[in-house]
């Protein structure tokens, strides 16, 4: 039984896997022998010890020198790279990751062509090649321009060659004889036939995690674009489900964690909850756009990351709202929350609290002014009348009692507002029973008796009317607080004590 190489390297292929290739850095041929390895060591050696300008030697000469694949590399990198040419292993994945000679051990042009940038000359010679490595020398070339192009990268022409690898029954026993020469026990019988498995994930993984990568950095239209180029791209759909998974999973374990985190804060320190919540709100957003790449929006895996964040969130906001008393923030974390879970059974029990917070904070501040907290002894008592029940010879009803939350600043206002008003309704009423009285002396008994009735019934309807020390503005607040909102709108309640009619 030997031991899995293979598979850990292909999952640690990236976007870079070409700019960072060992025969790219090193300018060294896919068939480069041990000791050309162990002289182009040695020349790195020499060049570090006395400063040369490029310790990458040839490789300035190579591929590096074209646009496609990035700068020359620099003296730590093509160390790096002569070092990883020793491990068979990754050296394999190297070689098919970068451009094969059409025929071994002769002058070739397309490789020449490669080494000096006319790239589109290396690709006219492999196309009329015609070949099983010009074939894969062009997946190769297109794979590399696609993950280049910062614009409209060309993913379907680059899956396209890829694909036709794949199925190339001519290449794979090339592959297997490479791994074959390198003469490494890890390398055994079938080692090209587990690469030629796994390199369609492998591959599709890399355009997963560029697309979460995009996702969490605000530039959904490219991680959408490269994920439809995955999906459109020709490979089994299972590889592409499973690519995507892959690329989303430490996310969701990031999710995890920082819900955990969450909780563990506003356990320690109450006060701090509502902060808490908000920060695992803003850091579980882009998290969970992440999911949603991969696990449908209806589907268990999604719905419970989400029913985690919102359950979490009223973890921490629970606390704080219990130790503070401070029900604002609550109340603005609820919300956002609510549409973050999923199933029906946690939106309930979110609303539910949401509800309470929203009474708390109802109740807590001024209904008037609407921000400055309400003061006990400043609430506006208001009585309500209704469900009226009519007996053998007698009427009942019942009375319910309204404590409108007050400042004592408003209740100072209403006071001068109340005096205000009953001067003028005095001084009114005062002139009316002038005119009454006068209209006595004069001998006009019947009018003067009717204008003192008239004064002495307006008085006293003035004083029992609803509330007179509010404003417009203010009756029409009273109306739409809760208690009172929601008994008028069952019908048959009335203000005051009694129901208007009933004696």
């Amino acid at each position: 039984m030997t031991e899995d190489v293979i598979g850990p390297l292909l999952d640690e292929l990236g976007p870079d896997l070409y700019r960072e290739n060992a025969f790219r850095v090193t300018g060294l041929g896919v068939h480069a022998s041990a000791r050309d390895i162990r002289r182009h060591a040695e020349k790195l050696r020499v060049a570090s010890r006395f400063g040369a300008e490029s310790a990458s030697g040839s490789a300035s000469e190579s591929a590096a020198g074209s646009a496609l694949f990035g700068a020359a590399p620099d003296a730590a990198e093509a160390r790096q790279a002569a070092q990883r040419l020793r491990d068979p292993a990754r050296r394999l994945l190297d070689e098919l990751f970068w451009f094969w000679p059409l025929q071994p051990g002769r002058p070739d042009q397309a490789v020449a062509a490669v080494r000096r940038g006319d790239l589109g000359e290396a690709e006219r010679v492999w196309t009329d090649a015609a070949s099983p490595a010009g074939r894969h020398n062009l997946a190769v070339l297109a794979h590399a321009r696609a993950l280049d192009d910062s614009g409209a990268a060309p993913w379907p022409e680059a899956f396209a060659a890829w694909l036709r690898v794949v199925h190339d029954e001519e290449f794979w026993p090339l592959l297997e004889a490479r791994a074959r020469d390198l003469a490494d026990p890890r390398l055994g019988p079938g080692t090209a036939a587990r690469i030629r498995d796994d390199l369609p994930e492998a591959l599709l993984t890399i355009n997963a995690r560029l697309a979460v990568t995009a996702l969490r950095d605000g530039r959904r239209a490219e991680a959408e674009a490269q994920v439809a180029a995955m999906t459109g791209s020709g490979f089994d759909r299972l590889d592409v489900t499973e690519a995507l998974r892959r690329a989303v999973e430490p996310g969701a374990a990031r999710l995890r964690t920082i819900g955990e985190h969450a909780e563990h804060t506003a356990d320690a320190d109450p006060a701090r909850g509502a902060e808490a919540a908000e920060r695992l709100l803003d850091q579980a957003a882009p998290l969970l756009d992440v999911l949603a790449l991969a696990h449908p929006q209806d589907g268990p895996v999604l719905r419970g990351a989400r029913d985690d964040v919102a359950n979490r969130v009223l973890g921490c906001v629970i606390p704080y709202a219990n130790a503070t008393d401070d029900w604002p923030p609550a109340v603005r974390v609820l919300e956002r929350a609510l549409p973050v879970a999923a199933t029906t059974a946690v939106r309930e029990h979110l609303s539910g609290n949401l509800d309470i917070a929203k009474g708390n904070l109802a109740r807590g501040t001024c209904l008037f002014c609407e921000e400055q907290p309400s003061d006990e002894g400043s609430f506006l008592e208001l009585k309500l009348s209704g469900d009226i029940q009519h007996q053998v010879g007698r009427v009942a009803w019942q009375v319910f009692t309204v404590n409108v939350p007050r400042c004592a600043s408003c209740r100072s206002g209403h006071g001068r507002r109340r005096v205000r008003i009953h001067g003028s309704a005095f001084g009114t009423a005062a002139g009316g029973a002038a005119l009454g009285i006068g209209a006595l002396a004069a001998g006009l008994t019947g009018p003067g008796i009717a204008v003192l009735i008239a004064v002495a019934i307006g008085y006293v309807v003035f004083l029992g009317a609803f509330n007179n020390s509010l404003s417009k503005d203010d009756r029409a607040k009273v109306l739409e607080f809760a208690p009172i909102r929601d008994r008028m709108k069952e019908g048959g309640w009335f203000f005051g004590s009694r129901p208007p009619g009933v004696n």
